[in-house]
């Protein structure tokens, strides 16, 4: 999982990270003004989350539904428009005591549910079930409040199911489904390209909620030419989360082949990067 920051001035985040991975800025005015281009440039090593806070804003990923900002009942016309408008994973910002009214308002209003990103403020770097995203700490000085992310976010990191390449010559190589055969634990070989860019992205099945059951990854074995070893195994990180909720991509620079571990109740896929 990943940290994102949002604030209402986009250099308080500078304060607390140079170099932050994700951040999140407001991009229309009810009272206060949006963040400026100068804004938004102060991070150009982060992926950009756009929050809208009126319902009539065609842009965004995130629509803001919270006192003085869009109501609940607005958020599936705003979902529904940025779907027409060709975004095809919008985004509801809420607490959660008013996430179940956002809910029974798409269900009314029968519009496809969006994806959540939720206000729990436990402190505790959590998603709950049915978020993509959890904002744990609020009103964090100098005037930031700090979320948890999961390692895919669709629409952010990019269209869903497009491969994670970012590499130059990088390419997307093949989608090949794993279906477990009992919900122990296991193991698949996987034959990858050799190159500097291989790598493989674990898919775990995203429902219309935007939220997938969760599945484990523990070692992976990759190995090179002459059946000698390139290392990069996740395991072998002491933070390493082997839980998975979202998609998330591993690297394996010069591996031809790998033998992934995992744990999984429900068939997932696995994209092939080289």
């Amino acid at each position: 999982m990943r940290t994102m920051y949002d604030a209402l001035t986009a250099r308080n985040i500078l304060k607390k990270d140079r170099r932050p991975v994700l951040v999140a800025g407001y991009i229309d005015r009810i009272r206060l003004a949006p963040w400026t281009d100068a804004d938004w440039e102060l991070f150009p090593d982060a992926l950009k989350v756009r929050i809208a806070k009126k319902a009539s804003t065609d842009d965004g990923h995130v629509l803001d539904v919270e006192p003085g900002d869009a109501r609940p009942e607005e958020a599936p016309g705003w979902a529904a428009m940025r779907r027409g408008s060709g975004f095809a994973h919008p985004v509801v910002y809420c607490n959660r005591s008013t996430w179940p009214k956002v809910k029974a308002a798409f269900a009314d209003q029968d519009v496809e549910p969006p994806l959540y990103w939720i206000a729990t403020a436990t402190g505790r770097r959590e998603i709950p079930p049915g978020a993509i995203a959890a904002q744990y700490l609020l009103d964090v000085a100098p005037g930031i409040d700090v979320s948890v992310v999961a390692d895919f976010w669709p629409g952010v990191d990019g269209p869903s199911p497009a491969p994670l390449a970012t590499e130059p010559g990088v390419e997307f190589m093949e989608r090949i489904t794993v279906t477990p055969p009992n919900a122990g634990s296991n193991t698949v070989r996987l034959t990858l390209s050799g190159s500097a860019g291989a790598a493989i992205v674990v898919r775990p099945r995203i429902n219309r909620d935007g939220v997938a059951k969760p599945m484990w990854v523990g070692n992976i074995f990759a190995w090179g030419s002459d059946k000698v070893g390139v290392g990069h195994n996740p395991k072998s990180d002491p933070d390493y989360d082997d839980r998975l909720i979202s998609h998330r991509r591993f690297t394996l620079p010069g591996a031809l082949w790998a033998d992934l571990e995992y744990s999984a109740a429900e068939p997932f896929d696995i994209d092939i990067v080289g």
